[in-house]
């Protein structure tokens, strides 16, 4: 019968028959726990040694002649000791451990150049870290581990050989400690503890090099962490272009398509009214839909500055606030020191949204007689808050306008404050990282 060796995802590693399916969970669990077993008898030993050739090394390079020669050298025997660290975890304990992309010589780089940027890369020196790490950890594991077999094989045997030394002499063991002098009862209490340990051994092996594995993936993994960490800073700031793009583009739509049609339909209606004359039976209905076509117009209007206004695009955040404080129904004051800052169009739409949905509640709930807008760059953020003298009471928890607000300043990254004791005065504010 053939067999191969396998292994599917760091899941199980061991043999089976090629073509039959999977052992049972009892064989699955013996070849994990041998082959945990394994790791931690081995790696001790080769971490030892790769840590005691990285002091060496470490310590030669203090030296600023033979430092060009051991830092290198230091390097290399980390990269090479990691590499093998890596697939021992992967194809004996079952944790994911990808290799680290190596830093390769580009075509026509100079050498000294590529040596530099070799050194100055901090995944590189995690690596160096890791020798120095991994060998107290692997050396404390490994003690653990030939105790714990140990006992279960001393104990287990002991039936077997206890005889030989049980009751000779003035031996003393565990059993005549306990007042039970007998070979018998010392075979049952030694054979218990064995059985004990070595069936908790699948457990604790299993633990111990998961243990240790994750250390060493913790030190090894983290370029793949960096590399994730980039892609979806990427993929954010694509997501987040994108929709901007979309939303001026969207505003524009409607700009020239139904808005202009409506505007058309309005003009047409009332042609027909002027018509029709006042003693048609159908001018109350012409009248009728005069009124709804207006009224749609200014809704679709005020939908189409609420998504990203031309004003916006055309000549930024502060000229876009200042025209929707134009359109309140009380006094509304701006406020605002960007500094000539080009903000990412991104921020420039949610910060006009805070500020827009805020004067659209103040003109709702707060019976304020006057507002403030103000838009201030501190350091490395954007701070948009509106203020009113209103009867304040607002909170996050009350409804869904500011709770909508909180998530559109949530997806950019920044933060939204509400402050409104009862009796006013009430002020959101939303912070946005510009970096």
């Amino acid at each position: 019968m053939a067999y191969s060796l396998f292994m599917t995802d760091g899941v199980d590693t061991g043999v089976q028959p090629a073509g039959q399916p999977g052992n049972g969970w009892p064989v699955r669990v013996a070849r994990r726990t041998l082959t945990s077993t394994l790791y931690l008898l081995v790696a001790w030993p080769f971490q030892l040694s790769v840590f005691v050739l990285s002091v060496t090394l470490v310590s030669t390079a203090t030296s600023i002649l033979l430092a060009p020669l051991a830092i290198p050298l230091v390097i290399g025997l980390a990269s090479k000791a990691s590499a093998l660290e890596r697939r021992m975890v992967t194809n004996w304990v079952g944790l994911e451990a990808p290799p680290v992309r190596r830093l390769v010589r580009e075509q026509g780089e100079p050498f000294m150049d590529y040596v530099v940027r070799v050194v100055r890369d901090p995944n590189v020196w995690l690596e160096v870290v890791w020798t120095l790490v991994a060998s107290l950890v692997s050396t404390i594991t490994w003690v653990l581990t030939i105790t714990w077999w140990s006992i279960a094989v001393a104990g287990v045997t002991w039936p077997a050989y206890g005889w030989i030394i049980h009751g000779h002499g003035d031996n003393q063991d565990l059993a005549d400690l306990m007042g039970l002098h007998s070979y018998l009862a010392a075979a049952v209490i030694y054979g218990g503890i064995g059985l004990l340990f070595l069936l908790s051994a699948p457990l604790a092996m299993n633990g111990l090099a998961r243990g240790q594995g994750l250390v060493s993936t913790a030190l090894l993994q983290r370029e793949q962490q960096e590399a994730k960490i980039a892609e979806l800073t990427q993929t954010r700031d694509a997501a987040r272009v994108a929709e901007s793009a979309q939303l001026s583009r969207l505003e524009r739509d409607i700009h020239d398509g139904p808005q202009q049609r409506l505007v058309r339909l309005k003009m047409d209606l009332a042609r027909m009214e002027r018509q029709v004359g006042d003693d048609s039976h159908a001018i109350l209905g012409l009248r009728a839909a005069i009124a709804s076509t207006q009224d749609t117009l200014e809704e679709l209007r005020a939908l189409s500055k609420g998504i990203a206004p031309p004003v916006l695009a055309d000549r930024g955040l502060v000229a876009a606030v200042r025209e929707a404080a134009g359109r309140a129904t009380i006094p509304i004051t701006v406020e605002a020191d960007l500094r000539e800052a080009i903000l990412p169009p991104h921020i420039e739409q949610a910060a006009y949204f805070v500020v827009s949905e805020a004067l659209t509640n103040v003109a709702k709930h707060s019976a304020a007689r006057s507002g403030l807008v103000s838009l201030q760059i501190n350091g490395f953020e954007l701070t948009a808050s509106v203020t009113d003298d209103g009867q304040g009471g607002a909170h996050l928890s009350k409804g869904s306008g500011l709770v909508g607000l909180q998530s559109r300043v949530r997806s950019v990254g920044g933060t939204l404050t509400v402050d409104s004791p009862v009796g006013g005065p009430t002020t959101v504010q939303a912070a946005f990282p510009l970096a």
